[in-house]
């Protein structure tokens, strides 16, 4: 009976919902994979002029967060959601139309834009989709799901890369579109209806912003960016220590990838149980702390290793960062949607999600310079940054824990509603 108790979905997972999450995930895979090799060899743009029009994308597209976060408050996070994937499919059939740098930077752009709302909308829907006390071991299924199809995703991304034509590249856009497509169809006629969207009592408060005022949640917005910045070591900083800072053979660089998406499918579900409360996500967040910590300390011992120790230094370290991964993503389920009023729930959750996108934007460059240029101490710096964040996190999370965040009052319903 146990067993069968743990084989069953959460309440608010389906198979629908979990189809739809691997879905998004294999857009995902493709578009990571394959978006900066299509507008190199595919339009032709400089590798130079593909990463500073993706820069300013991701600064504008951070920008637009909260607002978007307002919006699926306002009309509902399904309505929201589905408006931002269905825009996504059409701007990825744009791409091979973007023959000079400035028609790349509109569609860059117009694509992180598009992708934003949906995912302001999907933030908001979830939170109304699973029950209080469940958030945390749906997301978990949700991203388990999804890290499935960002395989899947970046396999097929890798094929067509390795083809060296037009066509090939030509298909990564299309094939996102297709899938992006599929994805929009399922939010459309399968996902179920649990929309409730908020209409302020005072037309005032339609556009004035709460969330970022709020002084211990933005705070911990800036500590969910620290402990976000294990996405910058994995995808970047990771494979260019490897290549220039060690003797391991450059075949680690996919096999670092392919061991992280493996234990994330493996375990997500796994390290997020328990984990419902803030309480709880703080626990977890100092244990992701702990863990990329260690992870630190053990890529700083590859950079002075040799042979079989330098790849036994970077399997500890890999395994510790995906722990690290692992229980940042349930620490932060609990946390923002723990502490987010109902009823400014998507606004909430968009201002929480800042932190991860300014790691995003700051992490790479800054994190590159320290450990690249500065070697295993740099990586020893980068520990303490994560040790403190660690100390830190149990006094910020009751902080704002105490926090008042009374819930707005809402209007009668009318006979006729909007």
């Amino acid at each position: 009976m146990n067993r069968m108790n743990r084989m069953k979905l959460p309440a608010g997972i389906s198979p629908v919902i979990l189809l739809r999450s691997m879905f998004s995930g294999v857009s995902t895979g493709l578009y990571l994979t394959g978006s900066a090799v299509f507008f190199t060899e595919y339009i032709g743009l400089s590798p130079g002029r593909v990463g500073l029009g993706i820069s300013i994308a991701w600064l504008i597209s951070t920008a637009t967060m909260m607002p978007f976060g307002m919006l699926a408050d306002r009309f509902g996070g399904r309505r929201v959601w589905l408006v931002g994937a269905t825009a996504s499919a059409l701007v990825f059939l744009l791409y091979p139309f973007a023959g000079t740098y400035w028609q790349f930077q509109l569609v860059v752009i117009l694509e992180l834009l598009v992708s934003g709302l949906g995912s302001a909308g999907a933030g908001r829907y979830f939170g109304d989709l699973f029950p209080e006390g469940g958030r945390a071991r749906g997301r978990a299924y949700l991203r388990t799901t999804s890290n499935i199809g960002m395989a899947v995703g970046a396999a097929i991304a890798g094929v067509a890369i390795s083809l060296e034509s037009r066509s090939g590249y030509l298909a990564i856009v299309l094939v996102a579109a297709a899938v992006t497509a599929i994805e929009a169809g399922l939010i459309a006629w399968a996902v179920p209806h649990v929309d409730h969207p908020h209409r302020p009592a005072e037309r005032a408060a339609r556009t004035r912003p709460v969330a970022i005022r709020d002084r211990s949640f933005v705070a911990l917005a800036v500590l969910n960016g620290v402990y976000n910045l294990h996405g910058p070591v994995l995808s970047v900083l990771l494979p260019l220590w490897i290549v220039s800072q060690t003797d391991g053979p450059t075949w680690l660089v996919a096999g670092t990838m392919l061991t992280n998406m493996g234990l994330c499918v493996l375990f997500q579900i796994r390290a997020s149980r328990g984990v419902e409360t803030p309480g709880n996500g703080a626990r977890a967040w100092a244990r992701a702390g702990i863990a990329l910590v260690v992870c630190c300390a053990a890529f700083a011992v590859s950079g002075t290793t040799e042979g079989l120790a330098t790849v036994a230094a970077l399997a500890v370290g890999i395994v510790a960062l995906t722990a690290g991964e692992l229980l940042t993503s349930a620490g932060t389920w609990a946390i923002r949607y723990g502490l987010a009023p109902e009823s400014r729930r998507g606004e909430y959750v968009a201002v929480f999600g800042l932190g991860g996108q300014l790691s995003w934007i700051a992490g790479p460059a800054a994190l590159s310079f320290l450990v690249v240029t500065g070697g295993p101490p740099g990586w020893l710096v980068l520990a303490g940054v994560f040790a403190a964040a660690a100390a830190v996190t149990g006094p910020m999370v009751a902080w704002a824990s105490r926090t008042d965040r009374e819930e707005e009052k809402q209007p009668e319903p009318s006979a006729h509603p909007a």
